[in-house]
């Protein structure tokens, strides 16, 4: 019999089957902790669920690792495609807000959020907005002493895009554009690097700094994210002052 031909991966595909064929145990250690968090197999006392709360968020950080992953395989395949609904941003910012506060308490970090009520319902697909705005949040948090703030806002707007066409809709009318801010007073990034850190595994080093920079993924998949969606994507940062990350993203009429 002839022998099989061996099958060659390219670096994109073997992460693409890495991500998947991981997510599977991951699924299922997220489904047991939260059984354990709930009491489903006997109450816990304050010290067990305080040890399986942390064990559920280090899981969720994996998981959210996962999906950068998988996101960037499939970007580089053609296959990354947005599933798009009418989204509530405030949602939104809230789930990214609660999957990120026990790692905020932790690093001694004030969360604040400031939504107004009135933004523009958007459609979007509301996972990939999620996942923007959890990586602008871990990378704040990541680079901000103890001590320090990160402040999440969101606020409407009419008109162009900053640097872009304007959105319309058929009648020529104006689109509204909701934006949402994550303001920390961490270390800061200085001028030159303010486009290169958006750049896939570029790491901004700081010998000044207690980190390392993380992969260098998170912020070129927000850009990746926010452009899919039609929007734009900025960073206004001040050396020992802290960094201010916008997304503008185009929503339907108010």
């Amino acid at each position: 019999m002839t022998e099989p031909a061996p099958v060659h991966l390219s670096q994109t595909q073997f992460l693409s089957l890495l991500a998947h064929e991981l997510r599977a145990p991951l699924h299922s250690i997220h489904g047991y902790l939260d059984l354990a968090l709930m009491g489903v197999g006997g109450e816990l006392n304050v010290q067990q669920h305080e040890f399986v709360q942390r064990a559920r968020m280090a899981s969720q950080h994996l998981y959210a690792l996962l999906e950068d992953l998988l996101c960037i395989a499939r970007a580089d395949s053609g296959q990354l495609h947005l599933q798009r609904t009418i989204a509530d941003l405030s949602e939104i910012i809230d789930n990214a807000v609660e999957e990120l506060a026990l790692a905020a308490i932790d690093q001694g970090i004030v969360l604040r959020v400031a939504i107004e009520p009135q933004l523009p319902r958007l459609y979007v697909d509301a996972v990939r907005i999620q996942q923007v705005l959890r990586n602008l949040i871990h990378n704040a948090i990541y680079f901000t002493p103890a001590g320090g703030t990160v402040e999440i806002t969101a606020h409407a707007e009419r008109g162009a895009l900053p640097e872009s066409a304007s959105s319309s809709d058929a009648e020529g009318d104006i689109a509204a554009v909701a934006c949402v801010r994550v303001r920390d007073t961490g270390i800061g990034i200085a001028p030159e690097f303010h486009e290169r850190i958006f750049e896939r595994f570029y790491r901004v080093l700081d010998k000044n700094a207690d980190h390392s920079g993380g992969q260098g993924l998170g912020l070129a998949i927000v850009k990746l994210l926010v452009e899919l969606h039609e929007g734009r994507v900025m960073v206004e940062s001040v050396v020992g002052e802290g960094s201010t990350f916008s997304c503008w993203i185009p929503g339907l009429l108010l």
